[in-house]
């Protein structure tokens, strides 16, 4: 599995059955809530829970923050292990302890996962002291709540695929208007304009170059950014495979990749690209790996 209280007013009415920002071992597990309403709905086995999670270890690095991703965490809330000898003290017996609106962070001591893993941790994660989990739990649904809820979401984001596959060739010729630039088009519908041409031999499949890469959307959104990438064509997204071969060692372009040569509908559920979107990607090429 992959946010205090502020008014002294709520305080006495939300910190119930446990002390704010406390310490305590409640079956086997070190947690200190943030806050805590008892009246609240509980965590059971099974739910599907929604949840903001930061992760940090002993020096109070942050290894992980689902804040920072596009949208927040998700997982099913799983039974205690019981079997004799099972450490107690884990991140999923925690959330147990929780209710909807909860916040807390769940200490798990790096002496106990050592002996549970049974294997060795990475150097951040240092013996003697503990993997902090901060966790705020935004929302519970039961299993066919959260069933109902992901097809209505799948049936949403089809209709706006569509929507945007119809609409894309006149976004595209609206972008490239607007840019004032002379752009070319391949039989593949690739749709180029070199900035600054290069010198030497073209990428070619099977090979790795070093470029340096910005992608957006046809709004101007930028989705992800690259300094010095290697970039092994033949590898990536049909769109950026052609777009490189058209290119050379100091070459700077600027490329608009339909959704058909890009990402088309098979995209990853809820990250930086929705189905059937244009890419926009200013590349430089520098070298040969």
């Amino acid at each position: 599995m992959r946010k205090s209280i502020g008014l002294l007013a709520v305080a006495a009415a939300i910190v119930v059955g446990c002390s704010k920002d406390k310490v305590e071992v409640i079956d086997g597990v070190k947690i200190q809530f943030h806050t805590h309403d008892s009246k609240s709905q509980k965590l059971k086995d099974g739910d599907i829970i929604t949840f903001d999670l930061v992760i940090k270890n002993g020096a109070d690095s942050v290894l992980q923050d689902s804040r920072k991703e596009p949208q927040p965490g998700k997982g099913m809330v799983q039974p205690p292990n019981n079997a004799p000898g099972a450490f107690k003290g884990t991140f999923e017996n925690g959330l147990r302890l929780l209710s909807v609106g909860d916040s807390a962070t769940i200490l798990v001591p790096i002496d106990s996962l050592i002996k549970s893993v049974q294997a060795p941790l990475p150097p951040f994660l240092k013996p003697g002291t503990d993997l902090k989990y901060t966790v705020k739990i935004l929302k519970v649904q039961s299993k066919a709540e959260f069933e109902k809820e992901m097809e209505a979401q799948a049936a949403a984001a089809k209709k706006d695929a569509a929507k945007r596959l119809a609409q894309e060739p006149a976004l595209i010729a609206a972008f490239i208007a607007k840019s004032g630039k002379k752009y070319e088009k391949t039989a593949s519908g690739l749709n180029y304009f070199i900035e600054k041409p290069g010198s030497g031999p073209s990428p070619k499949n099977g090979e790795t170059w070093v470029v340096n890469y910005r992608g957006t959307f046809l709004d101007g959104k930028e989705f992800d950014k690259g300094d010095k990438a290697e970039m092994p064509l033949g590898q990536m997204i049909p769109g950026f495979n052609e777009a490189l071969t058209l290119m050379k060692a100091g070459c700077k372009a600027r490329f608009v990749i339909p959704s058909g040569i890009a990402y088309g509908e098979q995209v990853q559920p809820g990250g930086p690209i929705p189905p059937n979107a244009v890419l926009v990607f200013e590349l430089e090429v520098i070298s040969k790996k």
